[in-house]
């Protein structure tokens, strides 16, 4: 039989089927819990007595996880960017709480997540995104650990899925060649080139600004990245420290960017009073930012014009990188140029080019140090 204790305090007995009854009680309510063990029952009681040491309330235990993650994806408004708090509620909303939402903080177990991210899979939901499942479901409960909720991160627990990284196209140097032809009629040519030969995302490029030039040094600065959600246009510094950067520029760069800014002014006379000023290297026919959706669909055409795979924007980046290092560049200089934050990103990311440099280098070595055999007569 249960002994009495007062308020926020702990008593334990055996249920009549063997399993171990621990109660506690908490702002006149009691918390059960069911244990095969002594030993674990008793821990309970002694995690749930911390806890309320801690500030726990009753109300507190009985808060889902839909409550909880709606409350905590309010907050990381505050603290991250828009984008990628819109990802996070969008990855809640449709993965983590059809499946996990109606369940109280303090049932969550390593055992439903596993099975969270097996419901994912079944959905046909890649690897990333149970991935993104995994980290966003993590940080909402660890915070919950925080406020003093849980004792313990369920998701501790649970092995973070392994994500295969995506194989992406690039262009070889006939292909590029052919590419840039064509897009000499395009209206975003010198966005093209610049994407090509400095490696820079989107959205640094259509965020670079004419004060980001210095065209006695031959010198860019990666400063800031056009952002756009939900047709908002918004300019945001990059992710990483290493996202700023300094890019040297060559001569046919910095011609070609020369005479962009020529255009540019010719464009201000024919706007007039409707040109918008902000500074930007790539603007629209009225001086405002360059909406990536449309310079996404001026990119596939030249692409289809010139009869070359439809790959991705990003793969000019990709492209660029990968050049460099089939050129011999130090991977550090490529790193830095790029915005990695490590050479071993790099090195991870484009092994392809790696090892056809290393080819190219046993073969060099070979040459150097094997002496020339002369059959003498």
């Amino acid at each position: 039989m249960a002994k009495r204790r007062g308020n926020h305090e702990g008593s334990l007995y055996r249920r009549k089927d063997g399993l171990w009854c621990a109660q506690v009680s908490l702002n006149g309510r009691r918390l059960y819990k069911y244990s095969k063990t002594r030993a674990a029952a008793r821990g309970w009681i002694k995690e749930i007595l911390a806890k309320i040491d801690g500030g726990l309330t009753y109300l507190s235990t009985q808060i889902t996880l839909e409550q909880f993650m709606r409350t905590w994806l309010d907050d990381k408004n505050l603290s991250i960017r828009a984008s990628t708090a819109k990802g996070y509620r969008g990855t809640a909303e449709r993965d983590i709480l059809p499946f996990l939402g109606k369940m109280r903080l303090q049932q969550i177990l390593p055992v439903h997540i596993k099975q969270l991210y097996a419901w994912m899979n079944e959905e046909g939901k890649g690897p990333r995104m149970i991935q993104l499942a995994h980290v966003i479901l993590h940080a909402a409960l660890q915070q919950a650990v925080r406020e003093g909720i849980l004792g313990r991160n369920p998701a501790d627990a649970v092995d973070r899925p392994k994500v295969e990284r995506k194989e992406f196209q690039i262009l070889n140097e006939e292909q590029a060649h052919q590419f840039l032809i064509t897009a000499s009629g395009s209206p975003f040519k010198t966005l093209f080139y610049l994407a090509l030969t400095t490696g820079m995302r989107k959205g640094e490029l259509l965020g670079l600004k004419w004060s980001d030039l210095d065209f006695s040094k031959g010198i860019l600065l990666v400063q800031r990245q056009l952002q756009q959600i939900s047709g908002r246009s918004s300019l945001v510094p990059p992710k990483t420290k290493a996202g700023h950067r300094q890019i040297k520029l060559g001569p046919e760069t910095l011609k070609r960017l020369t005479a962009l800014r020529a255009q540019q002014e010719l464009m201000k006379v024919a706007a007039g009073d409707q040109w918008q000023e902000n500074g930007m290297v790539f603007t629209s026919t009225v001086g405002t930012f360059l909406d990536q959706s449309k310079v996404s669909r001026e990119f596939k055409k030249v692409l289809k014009n010139a009869g070359l795979p439809l790959i991705r924007f990003h793969d000019l980046r990709h492209t660029s990188i990968s050049f460099l290092l089939e050129m011999g560049m130090p991977v550090n200089t490529v790193q830095q140029r790029s915005g990695h934050s490590k050479a071993s990103v790099t090195t991870d990311i484009y092994g392809h080019p790696m090892e056809h440099s290393q080819e190219e280098a046993a073969e060099k070595i070979e040459e150097m140090v094997t002496p020339i055999q002369i059959d003498l007569l």
